[in-house]
């Protein structure tokens, strides 16, 4: 298969159809382990899907999030998604996708004493977190280190972080990681060789890449977020314009005010002749 037929699986949406199929569980499980593992936390062998179908109308919905949620035979709750652009906001996103999902838990018991834990896990492809590991988890501690609860725990997995060792040298999650950055097939097959579940979430990325319906949904999902990003970037220009603005308002009344002419005031605060008059208006 050509490499340029590849879908990426840092797509949301073909995120989810590799991970979040209800069909190959044993996929995702891998994946969690290989989380798991980094950190010495428990393992999990088994997981439900709780939302393994994607709506249509979510792929051209820009605002639309395509996580994957799951119950582990512990009945741990998972919230797991992808997020290949910095909107700013990752941290309270994830906080707030995490309470969503602790607090789900109370419309299904009467007590509190029921409730499980629920376990975030962001995969980004951008520097979020200011070190160097590629893993990070974050818990509930206070001044001493000392755990207060096990209900929460957000982990942020960096893209751009992974180092570039041998295949072999690699753990399980960095290998997985780098499946999911590689560029080409056949860096991809470097990876999954003696991983038996690596090499089938291969074939299914290849299955889908092939996938005449998957292909088009894909673009429709990639076209929804290169808008949502192009919105979200003219916005923060026009912020940043009308920020500027609004300073050079600021300069132009206190040089009014010491005295300088409409001209001059104009010319230093780089504003037109009639906005400097407005403004002198104004303070009259």
């Amino acid at each position: 298969m050509a490499e340029e037929l590849l879908l990426s699986p840092l797509v949301d949406f073909l995120f989810k159809r590799l991970f979040g199929d209800e069909h190959q569980t044993d996929i995702l499980i891998a994946f969690l382990n290989g989380i798991f593992d980094d950190v010495e936390a428990p393992r999990v062998t088994s997981v439900q899907l709780l939302n393994p179908y994607i709506d249509k109308d979510a792929l051209t919905d820009k605002m639309s999030v395509l996580d994957i949620l799951a119950r582990t035979e512990q009945d741990t709750l998972m919230d797991v998604e992808i997020q290949i652009r910095n909107t700013g906001e990752m941290r309270q996103r994830s906080l707030y996708y995490w309470n969503n999902l602790y607090e789900s838990q109370l419309h299904q018991s009467e007590t509190d004493g029921t409730l499980h834990p629920v376990v975030a896990v962001n995969v980004l492809n951008f520097t979020e977190i200011a070190n160097d590991r590629v893993h990070n988890v974050f818990q509930l501690l206070n001044q001493d280190g000392m755990l207060l609860t096990n209900h929460l725990a957000l982990h942020f997995l960096e893209l751009p972080k992974l180092p570039q060792p041998t295949p072999r040298e690699r753990t399980p999650l960095l290998r997985w990681l780098a499946f999911l950055k590689a560029q080409t097939k056949a860096d991809r097959e470097s990876l999954v060789k003696g991983d038996l579940v690596m090499a089938k979430a291969l074939n299914t990325l290849e299955f889908l890449s092939q996938d005449e319906q998957t292909r088009q949904l894909y673009e429709a999902r990639q076209k929804a977020l290169h808008d949502y990003a192009t919105a979200m970037e003219t916005a923060q220009r026009v912020g940043r314009e009308k920020g500027h603005q609004e300073e050079r308002r600021a300069v132009a009344k206190r040089l009014l005010l010491k005295g300088l002419s409409v001209g001059d005031t104009a010319e230093m605060a780089n504003l037109s002749s009639a906005e400097v008059e407005a403004i002198a208006k104004a303070i009259s």
